[in-house]
């Protein structure tokens, strides 16, 4: 911890007493720390192989601080333009709405649109919020997790409601566990593009329930029946038994090649 203190000091000396600068300084100091911890856990003890390693990543601090302050910028734009957007964005709405309305005397669909609009005001907030929490420490990756789940589960929502108004004679409702399947495969590709902890237990535990949406969904479009599709659902188990021994196999190759080099 010292020594990332005292280089980043030494290279930013010249940015001044400033509170940009300090809470810059901080930042780098707490990413420096948070991959010094992620080495460590390797394996890796030695501080100034440690020091060294993680300082060549900081080849430019003066040069990182304008960007830093590029970046406050934005944000604070971000923060005010943000709440007038949403307003402007809900007037457009509903003049939209309304003009729709009047004009097709569809009054009965029309509320979509309001329907529509608002989820999209919400998915794009909850995007924003999303981006940034990946540029934040692991520890609150799982909120992001949350935050991509609860999107995908606002735009099924939306297909059914639209399926359910629009297309006339359409069984809908197999939309909604189509969207449960298109919400566990997006946590699933963020665990997994991200390295999170315990996604392997994720994947294990979503492949049954996945298998019995695709049950669920395929039955209630008669491409199986009720009765003879639910072997379906056993092929999440057997999917999970595939990948325990992929996992096993994996496992054991590295042992074997581990043992063969100590001796």
């Amino acid at each position: 911890m010292k020594s990332f203190i005292d280089y980043i000091e030494a290279s930013c000396a010249d940015l001044g007493e400033s509170q940009s600068a300090y809470r810059y300084k901080k930042k780098v100091l707490d990413e420096m720390t948070e991959k010094a911890n992620v080495l460590t856990r390797t394996g890796l003890k030695d501080e100034n192989v440690l020091k060294d390693l993680i300082a060549n990543e900081y080849p430019d601090l003066k040069g990182g601080f304008d960007l830093y302050k590029k970046e406050n910028r934005k944000a604070k734009l971000l923060k005010v333009g943000l709440p007038v957007g949403y307003i402007v964005s809900l007037v457009l709405i509903l003049i939209t709405y309304f003009a729709v309305s009047f004009i097709t005397s569809a009054w009965s669909k029309t509320w979509l649109i309001i329907v529509g609009g608002i989820f999209t005001m919400i998915i794009f907030g909850l995007g924003l919020a999303i981006a940034k929490i990946c540029t934040m420490r692991r520890v609150f990756h799982p909120i992001a997790r949350v935050l991509i789940v609860g999107c995908t589960v606002l735009l099924a929502v939306f297909a059914f409601l639209f399926s359910l108004m629009m297309i006339p004679g359409i069984t809908a409702w197999p939309i909604l566990p189509a969207g449960i399947i298109a919400a566990l495969l997006a946590d699933l590709a963020f665990a997994f593009f991200t390295k999170q902890k315990l996604r392997t237990i994720s994947l294990f535990v979503y492949m049954p329930v996945i298998a019995t949406m695709m049950y669920i969904i395929l039955a209630a479009y008669s491409v199986v029946t009720w009765l003879g599709g639910w072997p379906i659902i056993l092929l999440g188990l057997v999917a999970d038994f595939i990948y325990i021994l992929y996992i096993i196999m994996s496992n054991a190759k590295y042992f074997m090649y581990k043992q063969e080099v100590d001796e």
